[in-house]
């Protein structure tokens, strides 16, 4: 499969959960992909596996100059930037009472200022391609409220802001901008979330289920791929006229 073929792209997370998922697709469709994480674990055993086309680059996306060297390898490499896959999150749950300055901090550096950093670094490289495409990771939390985890619900409405008006200033230079938003989705991260709050995990799974409509049909929550699809999709020709919108990956649970 060619849909990425002579197509270069970053995915930052690009090793775990979501970001995994979404490098294996991308491998499969002939990317030439950097998979970005600011911890080494695993990175190079990953790329190895999916392919001579397939690179590991260690960086913090919260930090200025790990981002510009992340950038500077791109561009020594192989001087042009197709996708941007913004992917890279931390998630602190906690209620307003509970959330230091410090978490708050932290998680809108690594979310928000994450996806600004390295969009604003990516920009020259970008500008080089035909069809470039950035896509930011929001969350149906960036559409919907909850309880207890405020931080991170509040730096993934931010992401929703930054896309739709970064897309209009890079309208342009043919440079689209969208987002992708799951819920609930089967990764260590998503589990662990659980588990570090005191929760019995399989009992809070079997609620979350049950309030996705697609949940209660299918059986289960979703999965780290159905998000990868959304994102190949954005990446790809396919979606050429589409830019400062988002996709919902959340299994109809936005429109109850």
């Amino acid at each position: 499969m060619t849909r990425l073929k002579d197509k270069v792209c970053i995915i930052t997370g690009g090793t775990t959960g979501i970001g995994e998922a979404t490098s294996r697709l991308f491998a499969e469709e002939g990317a030439t992909l950097i998979m970005v994480n600011k911890y080494a674990e695993g990175g190079e055993s990953l790329a190895k596996e999916l392919g001579e086309n397939v690179y590991f680059f260690q960086a913090d996306v919260s930090d200025a100059e790990s981002v510009k060297a992340l950038m500077k390898f791109v561009e020594e490499k192989f001087g042009v930037l197709d996708v941007l896959f913004n992917n890279a999150a931390l998630s602190i749950s906690n209620n307003i009472e509970l959330t230091t300055e410090e978490c708050w901090n932290r998680t809108f550096e690594t979310n928000a200022r994450g996806c600004f950093l390295c969009s604003k670094y990516a920009l020259p490289l970008l500008r080089k391609s035909e069809h470039a495409s950035i896509i930011n990771t929001a969350s149906e939390l960036a559409i919907v409220g909850c309880r207890d985890n405020l931080a991170y619900n509040a730096s993934k409405g931010a992401i929703m802001s930054f896309t739709r008006s970064l897309a209009l200033e890079l309208a342009p230079d043919k440079i689209r901008v969208n987002a992708v938003c799951p819920a609930g989705t089967m990764t260590q991260a998503f589990c662990d979330d659980i588990k570090k709050n005191g929760k019995d995990l399989d009992e809070e799974l079997r609620k979350i289920i049950e309030s996705y409509p697609l949940g209660q049909a299918y059986g289960r929550v979703g999965l780290p791929r159905d998000v990868g699809y959304a994102v190949l999709f954005l990446a790809g020709d396919e979606s050429t006229w589409i830019t400062g919108t988002h996709i919902m990956v959340d299994g109809g649970f936005t429109a109850t």
